[in-house]
Parts: structure tokens; C-alpha cells; sequence
């Protein structure tokens, strides 16, 4: 009797300092009702136990970064899925790319556009000539690697998983840009997973080419210059703006207009609308209300942010001055050498193109199939351009591309994306982000019309951010417009779910797509 009483007071008084409450105790313990106390103690404590440890789940569930992890990780598989399994040269280009690479492993240094060792057989020319920051670092990794293994397989997956870190870098900028866009966690998660979920954005990391660099760059800089707009381009936002543009600028042609994106958004943070009678620091006033240019830190931050870019990206293009002749591009001395090394069948003066033809732009675009393979490549078309992904998948991206940028359109729902900018600059960053789309849809046709008939839809995805964004806009005014369709018909109970709804079937749609796209097309392919 005594011992269960001494347990039941240490046990009482152990409770009581856990819970913070008051467990009376008697001095006098018949053996039944010491045995209650006890009961009752231990009860109270793993209740308290239990409710603890389901406190700590629901506020691990609760916490953006749990989900953050799990969209990165979910991004992370797909693209090793397809690192490991697709064969060599499965990718557009990469046995032509993977050459400059070889070559900075074998000899430790990079090489020139014509030499033998990186030359395309039959079409002439190298990628040797355009920016390859990837491949020298690739290259670079690859010639470490090689003093501990020869074997191929592990060289090609490590010069690919070069490529997913870019992809993964990408995916974690989208979620930065997510939140700069939109102030409500739903619209975040839409924009974040059209962006980094569409088939073929996962598809473009998994291979050795430059447009990964491009994408993750193109995020980088658009994130950083929004960035800045809302906090003020302080020297960090600057130097990150910089080597976002460095990054572009080494990676791929068909991203550069990107760059000019930013710095009309770069631009725009220094123009102000001044009232009349405003008093400057100069002390003169206006006389009327109109836009100021506020010069001097528009300057200063402008040259900071060059100087950089000039450091860590002018080498390639003095470089390529030294090499061919003044020519810093590289595109004309490109073409040179593809008529020199290319067969006859081959030879730009011989190839047809539609130009050539008297053929007009428009009737390429819309009476040939360049229209539909451009837009079904945008989506997903895996390997050489052979693998397409389910015919509903197709369609159902195109119905959400088409509603989406058609309500982007109708003036409606000021606040449900960029809630921090005033109106003018809200319309300035919308037809920036429209600028930024239209760029690479402009090179790719031209490139198509007078050079080579490649209607691919991966020329298009350094438009991705600012696309995926006006869709997701539009997939926000729609939901916004059937709300107050169904408040006018006094139907709040349905009202209140149009938005969750809506937009938890376009997340759904993207984790499926993706996720049928490799795990139930591309890796029954292959295996």
C-alpha cells in the first residue's frame, strides 16, 4: 500500500509539472483509490504526449517549406528518372553537344568552332561557337572525374546532373517568383507548378545542352528585377541581377531577350509620376503632374550591375573577336565554317528553306505543321523529338493555355497578383512579361523561315516564367469572374469553393501529366 501510494504521489506531482496544472494529492490512499489516481495521472500525461506530438505534425504540415521540399523533390525524380534511363543521344542534339564537352575533358581546354574534334558530321559547323558555359562546366567535371574512372556511363550521368542542378535552381527561383507575383499561396502553387511541371521544362534538364542554364537563368533574373522593384535594388539584388545576366549571356542566343525584359523592369524602378508642386532635392518644382526619371541612382546601379556583367561575361565574346576575325557573336564565322565542313546536300546556299520558296511567314506558321509541332514540343515531346506524351494531356494544356491568356485579358481582379506595385507599374509589367514571350516566339519563326524548318517547342521555353504567369493571371480573373457570376445569382454557398477548386484541378492536372509523362510513357520506352 505504501509503495503504490508513493508512486501515485511522484507520478501526481511529474503530471503536474508537465501539464502545469494542480493534481491533488491525499495524504491518506485507500489501495483502490491510489490506484485511480495513478490511472488517472498516467492517462492525463500520454494524452498530453499525444496532443504534443500531433501539435509538432500539424505544424510541420503547416509550414511552407515541407512543401517547398516536396515539390523539389518530386521535380528531383522525374528529372533523374529520365538522367539515368534515356540512352545516349536521346536528346536533341546532345552527341554533337556532349563532343565540346569530351574534348574540354580530354584536353583541358576549350576549342575552337572548327576544330575537327567537335564538328557536326554531314551539317558542318559546332556548337563550339555559341556560349557553352555548361559544357565547360561539364567538361571541367568530367576531366576531374576521369583521374578516378573511365567508365562512360558514370561520366555522361554526372555531365547531366549538371543540367537537373540548373533544373533544380530553376524550380527553387519559381517558388521565390511565385510569391512576387501573387500574394495568395493557391495562385502561387498554380504559377509554380505550370512552370516547373510542364513535361518538357523537366524533359530540357536532363540532357547535355545550354538551354537548362538559359531557363534557370531567365528565372534568376526576372525574380531578382522584381525584386528589386519591391525592395529596392540594394548592391546584393544587383550583384544576384548581375550573374543572372552573366549566366544568360553564356548560355543561350535564344534567351537574350530576356535580358532586355529586365531592363525595361530595372528602367521602370526608377521612373516615378511626379504631382504638381513637387518639390525635388535640386529644389525645383513642377509645374504639372507628369513622369520623372530619377537619373543619378539610375545610373550608378546601371553601371554597378554592367561592370559586373562586362567582368564575368566579356571574356567569351573577346575571346570569340580574337578568334574569328572581330567577330564577338560567332554567328557569321558559324556560318562560314558550316559551308566550308558540311556535305553538299547540306550547304546553306542549297537548302530550302520557305523564304527561299516566296513562301509568306503566315502560311508557314498556319498551312504547314509547324503551328502543331511547335505547340505539342512545348508540352512534351521526349527524345529526338519522337516521344509524344497522351493525346488528353495535349489537349487539356492547350484548353488551359487558351482560357488562361483569354482572361488574362479582361480588366479584372487589380488585387489578386501583384498587390505591392501601383496600377501603372502592374500594366508596365504585364506587357513586359507579354515582350518576353513574344521574343523567343519571334526568333524561333524567323529561324524556321530563313535558316532551318525547326519548329521545337524548347526554343520557346526561356519564355516560360512570364508565359506561366499570364496563364496562371488569367486562370485567376476566370475563377474571379465565375465568383461573382454565382454571387449575382445568389449562390455564396458555390462561390466560396470556385477558386480552391479551380485552381487545386490545375495543380492536380500538372503533378499527373508529369508524372504519367515519365513514369508510364518514357520509362516503359526505354526499359
Amino acid at each position: 500500500m505504501r509503495s503504490i501510494a508513493h508512486f501515485s504521489i511522484r507520478i501526481c506531482a511529474e503530471a503536474s509539472q508537465i501539464l502545469g496544472i494542480e493534481i491533488p494529492v491525499w495524504d491518506f490512499y485507500s489501495g483502490a483509490d491510489a490506484e485511480l489516481e495513478v490511472r488517472r495521472a498516467c492517462l492525463s500525461v500520454k494524452r498530453f504526449g499525444i496532443e504534443e506530438k500531433m501539435t509538432k505534425v500539424r505544424s510541420i504540415f503547416k509550414n511552407d517549406l515541407f512543401y517547398d521540399l516536396l515539390f523539389f523533390a518530386f521535380a528531383l525524380l522525374c528529372m533523374t528518372a529520365f538522367i539515368l534511363i534515356q540512352p545516349f543521344g536521346e536528346g536533341p542534339d546532345e552527341i554533337n553537344r556532349f563532343r565540346i564537352v569530351w574534348y574540354i575533358a580530354q584536353n583541358g581546354r576549350l576549342p575552337k568552332g572548327d576544330d575537327p574534334a567537335v564538328l557536326i558530321p554531314g551539317y558542318g559547323g559546332s556548337y563550339a561557337f555559341q556560349p557553352m558555359l555548361t559544357y565547360i562546366l561539364q567538361g571541367y567535371l568530367l576531366w576531374f572525374l576521369r583521374l578516378f574512372t573511365d567508365r562512360f556511363d558514370v561520366l555522361l550521368v554526372s555531365a547531366r546532373l549538371v543540367n537537373a542542378l540548373f533544373g533544380l535552381g530553376a524550380a527553387i527561383y519559381v517558388r521565390r517568383l511565385s510569391r512576387l507575383l501573387f500574394p495568395d499561396r493557391l495562385s502561387q502553387w498554380v504559377f509554380s507548378c505550370l512552370a516547373v511541371f510542364l513535361p518538357q521544362s523537366i524533359f530540357i534538364h536532363t540532357y547535355v545542352n545550354t538551354d537548362s542554364c538559359a531557363i534557370f537563368s531567365v528565372m534568376m533574373m526576372l525574380t531578382e528585377a522584381l525584386g528589386g522593384l519591391r525592395d529596392g535594388f540594394r548592391r546584393p539584388v544587383c550583384i544576384r541581377l548581375a550573374v543572372g545576366i552573366i549566366l544568360c549571356a553564356l548560355s543561350y542566343y535564344n534567351a537574350y531577350g530576356a535580358v532586355i525584359a529586365v531592363i525595361f523592369l530595372f528602367i521602370s524602378a526608377f521612373v516615378s509620376r511626379m504631382q504638381a508642386g513637387t518639390i525635388l532635392p535640386d529644389g525645383t518644382a513642377f509645374p504639372k503632374e507628369r513622369f520623372h526619371i530619377h537619373l543619378v541612382p539610375l545610373l550608378k546601379k546601371g553601371l554597378f550591375i554592367s561592370a559586373i556583367v562586362l567582368l564575368g561575361a566579356g571574356w567569351w565574346f573577346i575571346r570569340n573577336a580574337v578568334l574569328y576575325h572581330g567577330d564577338f557573336l560567332g554567328i557569321s564565322a558559324r556560318n562560314a565554317c558550316v559551308a566550308e565542313t558540311c556535305l553538299p546536300e547540306y550547304h546553306p546556299l542549297l537548302r530550302t528553306t520557305y523564304q527561299g520558296m516566296g513562301v509568306s511567314v503566315f502560311s508557314m506558321v498556319f498551312g504547314t505543321d509547324f503551328f502543331t509541332l511547335l505547340c505539342r514540343s512545348f508540352v512534351a515531346m521526349f527524345g529526338p523529338m519522337n516521344l509524344p506524351t497522351h493525346y488528353y494531356i495535349y489537349n487539356a494544356y492547350y484548353w488551359l493555355f487558351g482560357i488562361g491568356l483569354i482572361a488574362a485579358l479582361f480588366p479584372v481582379g487589380q488585387g489578386l497578383y501583384l498587390t505591392w506595385m501601383d496600377r501603372g507599374h502592374r500594366l508596365f509589367t504585364n506587357a513586359v512579361m507579354v515582350l518576353t514571350c513574344l521574343i523567343p516566339i519571334f526568333l524561333c519563326v524567323i529561324y524556321s523561315y530563313t535558316w532551318d524548318f525547326q519548329p521545337q517547342g524548347r526554343y520557346l521555353l526561356p519564355m516560360l516564367p512570364a508565359f506561366m504567369y499570364l496563364v496562371t493571371l488569367g486562370e485567376k480573373k476566370a475563377a474571379h469572374l465565375l465568383q461573382s457570376l454565382c454571387d449575382h445569382l445568389k449562390l455564396r454557398a458555390l462561390s466560396s469553393y470556385i477558386s480552391a477548386v479551380t485552381g487545386g484541378i490545375v495543380i492536380l492536372f500538372t503533378i499527373a501529366a508529369l508524372f504519367y509523362s515519365v513514369f508510364l510513357v518514357m520509362v516503359p520506352h526505354y526499359l
